[in-house]
Formats: structure tokens, C-alpha cells, sequence
């Protein structure tokens, strides 16, 4: 690679309408926020992330840089139109924080990380905060503290020479699988239907893991089977298969379990519309075979390839227009096969130790069209079910489905995301 890992996804990156790859954390607190002691916390936290305190630069090639920022993370009251990540506003920084009411929202652009990295950001603003608000040191455990050193190999990123050519696979990958682009067109063209939402839905920890043992599956399949019966029911009957894809992060495939550095890639799990009618046990079970074959350093190696080879098409290009304009399709959230719904899961990265105390629940969303964003608390399931458009019909079906399973639920919702925007450079500073 000629230029810094994080700085690839940057030329991918649109001005409007999408995609702008940001992710916004919505942390409930069990109390109104303390504006004050947020600040407060954000800057202390903040000396634990220094690979985080950057700006955007044009360096001496035409190409993005990443340069250290000393001025404060903005910490503001939310507003009906967020601020844009790497503006004035925020003092150029690619992340940011705003609050209303009981919520605090983490802003940050996918470039620098991904969904895990930024809650571990948040787990050590909030281990702060309460700090400053209540003079409350809590325990650590569980929590990359403030004063933490960073973890081995936190700021690695993997040796992409000499990596195997193994191809990627998965069942069925020459067939087409159903996908909804007609929603980002409408979204794109028409500002009424214009506004990314969100569900924001808390099932019991307790009953949906029982659900899943039941069926002899995890939450992951679980839900990824209630999410295929939706949608069985919300789509037209003419189409043939519905794939399901994963978000799956696989620092550790590539020996970087604790790097920073956003990787994920999908796992894609096809279901023939035919195999709607086989028992949720029995859809458990083809779901989890399938995430199994792909979980492999095999796999990881080759998605790792895959980055490398689009990396290095995009050192070898003379000029900033074409790098974006490259980018714009070969970036690693465009250059993958489509699916027609996607889950995320947290897993046990979702530790929150004393912080349980003041919390009450998380949600974390990002751009994208019927996607399950699952945070697992001690007690309860917190899942963003997140739409481009205002369609009833798929939460309604989804609700329907957790229904027919005996799954009790709350819901809130449609909530706009307030995703934000992004400001990047168009030409060097200084320069004439």
C-alpha cells in the first residue's frame, strides 16, 4: 500500500446523498445528560484514541492524508440536521458527539473504523462521563480506560504481500439474488421519501435466547430467520431467492484480533424462496453451516487479497478524480455482491461492565436499506431495523414474525437516523 489503510475508503466517499459511510451510536442513558460532563469526557477519552484525533488533508501526490488534530472533539446538542464529519464545525474531525434528553449520539466515519471500534470509543467516553458527572470512578473491567495503554497490536494492520490466491465462495455466487436498489433510487431522487429511519427494538435477552436454543440456533441465525420470514411474507411471491448477508469482522482471520482498522465483509447465507416452507430448527441449521464455511482464515486471507488488489489499482492512479471516481465502485462496501438483507452482530464485543448501571440500552446504525444492527446488553436485545424509505410493511412483518416465534418486544419508531454528512478537501492547503 502507498498510502495510509484508513485513508482508501475516503475516495469512496460521496457528498451527497449517499454514500457517505458514517455510523452514528445512540447510547440511552438512564439519566438526562450532563452536557458539561460529556465535554469534559469526550476530551479526556479522546487521548486513548490518538489514530481517532485526525483530520483530512490533501497530501503531495493528490491523495488523502490523515494528519493528527490537537483541537477538541465537538461535543453539541443534537439538531434536526446533523453536523458533517471533517467540517469546521466539528474542527475537522472525523468524529464528533450530540445529546438530547437522555441520549448521547457517537459520530464517526467508517474510514477510521468500524461499528466495534466505535463502541469501544464510546464504552471509554461513557466510563468518563460518569466520572465527571457523578464522581463515581467505576471498574474497568471490560473497558479500555482512559489511562489504558494501548492493546498489542491495536494500531496493526495485516501484511497484505504474498497472499494466497484462494477465490471466495459461497453458495450460488454466479446467481443473481434479489436486492432492493429501486429504494436508493427513490431515496436519491425524490426528497420526500428522502431520510433514512430506524426501529429502534428491545427483545429480552432471556427469551431470545431461549428462542434460539429451541430452534438449535445462535442469535445471529435466529434472527436472520425471522428476518427471512418477514420478509417472505412483505415480497412478491416472483422472486426466487432472498440472501442474507452477515457483517463480519475478520481482524482475527488475519492475525490483527485487536487492530482498530475497520474489516468486515460479508457472509452470505441464500435461501430459495421454496425453503421458506422448512422449520425455523431446520433454517437454523443451513444458516449456521453456512457462516461456518466462510468464518475461516481461508476466507479472510482472500477478502484481504480483494482490499489489497483494489488498494493497489488505486496507488497506481495518477490523480485525485480518478482515484474517486475508481473508488466510487470498487471501494470494500461496493465491490462485493449485493444481498437482499443484512444482519450485524456485536457479540461479546458489547461488554459493558459497570456502565450497565447508568445505561439503559444502545443502538447503532448506519447507512443502509433492511438492516438488523444487534446489540446484546445483560438484559435485553437492542436492534436498529433500519429502512431508506418509509415502508410499513417490512416492520410490520418483522414485528409479526418475532410475534408467530413468542418473542415479546418493544419498539419506538420510525426514528430518523440524523446520519451525518462529510466534508472533505478538494485541493491542498498552502498550495497555489
Amino acid at each position: 500500500m502507498k498510502f495510509q489503510p484508513d485513508s482508501y475508503l475516503l475516495y469512496g466517499t460521496n457528498r451527497a446523498p449517499f454514500p457517505a459511510y458514517p455510523i452514528r451510536l445512540r447510547v440511552v442513558m438512564k439519566d438526562e445528560v450532563q452536557p458539561q460532563a460529556l465535554r469534559q469526557a469526550a476530551q479526556s477519552a479522546m487521548k486513548r484514541y490518538p489514530y481517532f484525533a485526525v483530520e483530512v488533508t490533501i497530501g503531495s501526490e493528490d491523495n488523502y492524508e490523515l494528519k493528527p488534530n490537537s483541537r477538541p472533539v465537538v461535543v453539541v446538542p443534537s439538531t434536526r440536521k446533523s453536523l458533517a464529519l471533517g467540517s469546521e464545525e466539528v474542527n475537522r474531525h472525523l468524529v464528533f458527539i450530540d445529546y438530547e434528553g437522555h441520549d448521547i449520539f457517537f459520530n464517526i466515519h467508517h474510514s477510521l473504523t468500524g461499528a466495534i471500534g466505535l463502541l469501544e470509543w464510546a464504552k471509554t467516553t461513557l466510563h468518563e462521563y460518569i466520572f465527571f458527572a457523578y464522581g463515581v470512578r467505576l471498574a474497568g473491567e471490560g473497558i479500555r480506560t482512559a489511562d489504558s495503554p494501548l492493546l498489542p497490536g491495536e494500531t496493526d494492520f495485516p501484511d497484505t504481500t504474498d497472499l494466497p490466491k484462494h477465490e471466495l465462495w459461497w453458495r450460488n455466487r454466479n446467481v443473481q439474488s434479489y436486492y432492493r436498489r429501486i429504494d436508493y433510487t427513490i431515496a436519491a431522487l425524490n426528497p420526500f421519501n428522502r431520510g433514512e429511519r430506524y426501529y429502534a427494538i428491545d427483545i429480552p435477552k432471556e427469551a431470545l435466547m431461549t428462542y434460539a436454543k429451541q430452534v438449535g440456533g445462535s442469535p445471529t441465525s435466529a434472527l436472520t430467520v425471522l428476518m427471512l420470514r418477514a420478509l417472505d411474507k412483505a415480497l412478491p411471491r416472483d422472486i426466487e431467492r432472498l440472501t442474507a448477508g452477515i457483517i463480519h469482522n475478520f481482524n482475527q482471520e488475519v492475525g490483527c484480533k485487536n487492530a482498530y482498522h475497520d474489516m468486515v465483509r460479508y457472509l452470505y447465507v441464500p435461501f430459495e424462496r421454496a425453503q421458506t416452507g422448512l422449520s425455523d430448527s431446520e433454517l437454523n441449521r443451513l444458516t449456521r453451516q453456512a457462516i461456518d464455511e466462510q468464518k475461516t482464515e481461508e476466507y479472510g486471507l482472500a477478502e484481504l487479497r480483494h482490499l489489497a488488489d483494489n488498494y493497489a489499482v488505486t496507488d497506481s492512479l495518477p490523480t485525485m478524480k480518478e482515484r474517486r471516481k475508481y473508488n466510487m465502485f470498487h471501494n470494500r462496501y461496493m465491490d462485493c455482491p449485493r444481498s437482499t438483507f443484512s444482519v450485524s452482530y456485536f457479540g461479546r464485543e458489547t461488554t459493558l461492565g459497570a456502565l450497565e448501571g447508568y445505561v439503559r440500552s444502545v443502538y447503532c446504525f448506519a447507512e443502509g436499506n433492511l438492516i438488523l444492527e444487534v446489540v446484546p446488553l445483560a438484559d435485553r436485545f437492542c436492534i436498529s431495523f433500519e429502512l431508506v424509505r418509509p415502508l410499513k410493511r417490512f416492520i410490520r412483518s418483522f414485528l409479526a414474525a418475532l410475534t408467530d416465534a413468542d418473542l415479546p418486544y418493544e419498539v419506538q419508531g420510525p426514528i430518523f437516523k440524523r446520519l451525518p454528512a462529510v466534508v472533505l478537501p478538494e485541493k491542498r492547503e498552502n498550495a497555489s
